[in-house]
């Protein structure tokens, strides 16, 4: 990216106050920063698309451009022009991209990586925290990136579940990607620094605002080729980011919930007006497998697991000792003496004795026609046996004990 061009557009920016629609604007309807600014656009129609802000165009400094450049370099911050390479394909089609993204963190070409974001809301049970963290450690083993909104609560719990497998993650946040919010969540920042990106279209130190909550929202979706909604409302951040996925025609999933439960309202009016119900990684990875396999593939190759604990020696084995012997084969009755089915209801100790006399991975149609449970009580006992840890879904609806 040439400097002169980028300062051009930062100052475009700077000039519309940030504003995602003005900006735009300008680009599709007076050809973009450097035409302004070098005079191939008259004043008129200056005036008539950035209306109130049309005072600031008349100034040509670009110092302030100059000082966003230098903050950016001092605290390892890189700006991505819509024009350069890596700037995310799937945003660059969006009705009003950034101009500009700043990114701290490792250095990710997101058009080499699937992509899916995972957003939810603040306040949820401990199952739901649980589910989101264990289904997106599960969907980042497949190899996929992570996106959410770093915000307390179920984003928070999405991009844990990526670092949990030692995939990457990427954060997109309302304020500069130096300004840490919520302060609780500063280790979880750190982590993702290490492991992933943070991105933004505000310049480094500007911290969040109420709208630039909702124009973040957009990037989320914009930058993933499909969202998860793992909670809220109907009237919450979440909801704007799933019709943001919508006017995207990016695929729509949502983990169900009950209906007595404000806080899974919005997952399961999306389901009823058409969204896929998720009930475990399975249900998002399997259709991309196809059309996304080299990305998936990348994902998965990029992913570091944590370091395994050195086993101490603490001294040498006898002269003439055996040979330290092999554990035996797990038997049905070893897999069923793991579990306290006095925790699990009448039909969940069905399935899982079922599964521990298999001790393979089996098909939900398997465990329909072994149980003798009809299809529904299936597919919600599964969903309960998954929040607690005791199963796990795979591509194609099949399942193994954890």
């Amino acid at each position: 990216m040439e400097r002169d061009k980028l300062l051009k557009s930062l100052w475009l920016t700077r000039v519309c106050g940030h504003r995602p629609t003005v900006i735009q604007k300008c680009v599709t309807e007076l050809g973009g920063a450097e035409n302004i600014f070098d005079g191939g656009v008259s004043v008129r129609e200056i005036e008539r698309v950035l209306g109130s802000y049309y005072p600031s165009a008349l100034d040509k400094d670009l110092s302030g451009a100059e000082q966003i450049l230098r903050d950016c370099e001092d605290k390892g911050i890189r700006p991505i022009h819509i024009s350069d390479g890596d700037y995310p394909d799937l945003l660059r089609n969006t009705p009003a991209p950034p101009q500009i993204l700043y990114a701290a963190g490792l250095d990710i070409d997101l058009n080499e990586y699937f992509t899916v974001a995972v957003v939810g809301s603040r306040e949820a049970s401990d199952d739901k925290l649980r589910f989101t963290r264990k289904l997106c450690e599960d969907m980042a083993k497949s190899g996929a990136v992570i996106v959410s909104g770093m915000a307390r609560g179920l984003d928070a719990e999405a991009h844990l579940g990526a670092l949990d497998a030692g995939g990457l993650t990427v954060a997109v946040l309302a304020g500069g990607v130096n300004v840490i919010y919520p302060k609780s969540n500063t280790e979880l920042y750190g982590k993702i620094l290490k492991r992933g990106m943070i991105i933004s279209e505000q310049p480094p130190g500007v911290k969040g605002r109420d709208y630039f909550y909702r124009e973040r929202n957009r990037i989320i979706a914009g930058v993933s080729s499909g969202v998860l909604i793992s909670g809220g409302t109907e009237r919450s951040g979440t909801a704007i980011t799933a019709k943001y996925a919508q006017m995207y025609d990016r695929d729509v999933f949502a983990i169900p919930g009950s209906p007595l439960d404000d806080g899974a309202a919005l997952p399961n009016g999306l389901i009823r007006d058409g969204a896929a119900a998720v009930l475990g990684c399975g249900d998002i990875i399997s259709e991309y497998a196809d059309r996304f396999g080299d990305m998936l593939d990348h994902g998965a190759a990029a992913i570091v697991k944590p370091p395994r604990e050195k086993t101490v020696v603490t001294s040498e084995p006898q002269a003439g000792a055996a040979p330290e012997s092999r554990p035996a084969a797990e038997t049905a009755e070893s897999r069923m003496s793991r579990f306290d089915f006095s925790k699990f209801g009448p039909k969940e100790a069905k399935i899982v004795k079922y599964m521990c006399k298999s001790g393979e991975t089996v098909h939900i149609d398997e465990i329909i026609r072994n149980t003798e449970l009809n299809t529904s009580d299936v597919n919600s006992s599964v969903v309960l046996l998954q929040l607690k840890g005791i199963i796990r879904q795979h591509a194609g609806n099949l399942y193994t004990l954890e």
